[in-house]
Order: structure tokens, then sequence, then C-alpha cells
């Protein structure tokens, strides 16, 4: 365990710091007000190699798909390769996350309407969901208001930060603390889920006599790398519920260990793509990031996944013309009733 524990945190160390090597991906939902989206991928590669059963996003070859090439001042060659696909409704979006077998398969990833009338205005909500990949401990509990701003914000919002007048004070004061602090959060979170996973073997296994209450008081012991750093597996398990369980329950536990290796190498093995939406009507709310084109924008990468879901959401409305006319209409019309009654007196 001490090992397989440690490959994995630096291995998501790792994966926070450098890329997958893939195509940069854009998805831009175009969502209408019958519910129906239109959606674009946009992948830009520095090579003309675009593998679209490894896509981030769900793609193939039913989709409308362009390809074009740009060559900069400096000679350099960026390809991009574009798929537009209509969708009818979020379900038929679901059913494509569902058959999803490309690079992010491990996601699990939800899209949601929804349309509510308010007599003058109609109100338009869409969300894209992306489920926590483990049982740990949420960011909004670990991180304050502003490094959870800086937490979710997308890879090229913060460099754009770092370019800006108050880069030294962003990148000292806020970004450099927020790294530290964050590989901390992954360690913890992953203490949790495995406390958590100690915790439902043992309350769905009633032959195994074990007080769960003392388990959790060793989930600090567990975080600040005590136990992992200095016991293998076994010593681990049976200083946890008890000498000698592991071999009585070596089935229990070999079962609990590869969970929580398959959930955390979900988040390990995310590879990050941008989401961008376009709401019918004006824009009234959002969790998103606003870019530098006034775009409405999301990254989903391995640590926002980690061990919280991942709502990406928007809300707009739209003018109901028709309400504000026959409303006006029936104000002028009750007030000339008014003054035709003064008058015939």
């Amino acid at each position: 365990m001490k090992g397989k524990i440690i490959i994995m945190l630096l291995g998501f160390a790792m994966f926070i710091t450098y890329s997958c090597g893939r195509p940069d991906a854009l998805v831009i939902n175009i969502v209408r007000q019958d519910g129906s989206v239109s959606r674009k991928i946009i992948l830009t590669y520095s090579k003309n190699e675009f593998d679209l059963d490894d896509c981030q996003v769900p793609v193939d070859s039913t989709w409308n798909i362009t390809r074009e090439s740009d060559i900069s001042e400096k000679g350099d060659t960026t390809y991009t390769l574009t798929a537009i696909k209509d969708f009818n409704s979020v379900q038929e979006l679901n059913l494509m996350y569902d058959s999803c077998r490309g690079a992010n398969e491990g996601l699990t990833r939800r899209a949601d309407f929804k349309r509510k009338f308010r007599w003058f205005n109609t109100h338009y909500y869409f969300n894209e969901h992306v489920g926590r990949a483990i049982e740990g401990i949420s960011p909004q509990e670990f991180f304050n208001a502003e490094e959870l701003n800086y937490f979710y914000m997308p890879e090229k919002l913060v460099e754009l930060e770092k370019e800006g007048p108050d880069s030294s004070y962003i990148t000292e004061t806020i970004l450099q603390p927020l790294e530290e602090k964050t590989e901390q959060w992954i360690g913890r979170s992953l203490a949790r889920a495995f406390v958590n996973k100690i915790i439902d073997t043992v309350s769905a296994n009633p032959e195994i006599k074990i007080d769960t209450g003392r388990i959790r008081l060793r989930e600090d012991e567990i975080a600040a790398s005590i136990l992992f750093d200095e016991m293998e597996e076994q010593q681990l398990i049976d200083s946890l519920i008890g000498a000698g369980l592991y071999e009585a329950h070596s089935a229990l536990n070999d079962t609990l260990i590869s969970q929580i290796e398959d959930e955390f190498s979900i988040a390990l093995n995310t590879d990050s793509y941008l989401i961008q939406t376009v709401m019918p009507g004006e824009l009234v709310a959002t969790n998103g990031y606003v870019d530098e084109d006034d775009n409405v924008v999301w990254e989903v990468k391995g640590e926002v996944i980690l061990s919280a879901d991942y709502n990406m959401w928007a809300e707009s409305k739209e003018r109901n013309t028709w309400a504000w006319i026959v409303t006006g209409l029936f104000l002028l019309f009750v007030i000339l009733g008014l003054i035709i009654r003064v008058l015939k007196r």
C-alpha cells in the first residue's frame, strides 16, 4: 500500500503540472430555447494527428467534420479539427456520454436543461455535470474563497493573470501557496477515501466487529503520512481495524484496495478540456469564468473532480414581448374604463 499511495500521489502531482500530449479540446454548447443543443468540438494540435476514438469528449465520424491548418509568423503549424453535431435534447447528449469510450471514459457526465415561464420573462438553465472520483474532502471544505477561485480557474486564464500587472502578487501570494496546499488536500482526500472505504466495508460485513468511530479518529494520522511512510498494506489495515484481520478477510481487503486505486485513477487519468456554453437571451448567472472574448468557460481537469461533483451551470432569461404587450393593453383598457366611468358621473 505504501508504495502504491506514493506512486499515485506523485502521478497526480505530475498530471497537474504536465499535459498528456493529446490535442487541446474546446467544447462549445449552443443552447436553444427548446432545449436542443448544437455542440461544436474544436481540437488544436501541433501535428496533423487526430484520433477521434481517443478524444477527451465523445465524437465520431457521424459529426460534420472540417480540418484546417495555420502557419504562424515563426513558421509553426497549428492543425485544427472542428466537429459539429445537433442534439434534439440533453437526453441525446447523455446517451452519447453513456457510450463514451474515449480518453475520459471513466468520467460520469450528465447534461441538464430546464425552462421556467415567468410571464414577463422565460428563464433557461443549462448544466454540465461531472461526478467525483473518490469520497474524499471537497475543495469547498478545504480551500478559502480566493483559493477556490484559482483552483477552478481554467489554465489559460491563470496564465493571463500571471502576465498581468499584479503577476508577482498573484504568483507569490496565491498560486505558489495554493500549489502546496493542493498537494496536502490530495493526500488528505485520499486518506479520507481510504478510511471511508474501510468503514463501508466493515458496515457491510457484520461479522467484522470493529468500532468504526475509532477508525475515523486515525484519518489525520494517515493524512500526515505517518502510517503510509512506515507501514505496508497489511500493517496499515491491521493497525486500523485490528491485528490479524487483514489475513482473516484478505479477499475483502484486496477488493477495498482495488476500488481505491480504480477510483483514484479516474481523476489521475482525466485529460483536461474546456467547455464553453452559449445561452439563449441574456446571461443572468453562472459559476463559470469569463475569458478575454467574453465567453463563459470552465475547465474539466483531474483535480476539480477528484473528491467533489463538478457542476458547470449557466442561467439566462428572455423577455416575453407578447406578455408585455398584453399587460400594457390590459392596463390601458382598465384606465380607459375608469376614465369613462368618471366622465359619466
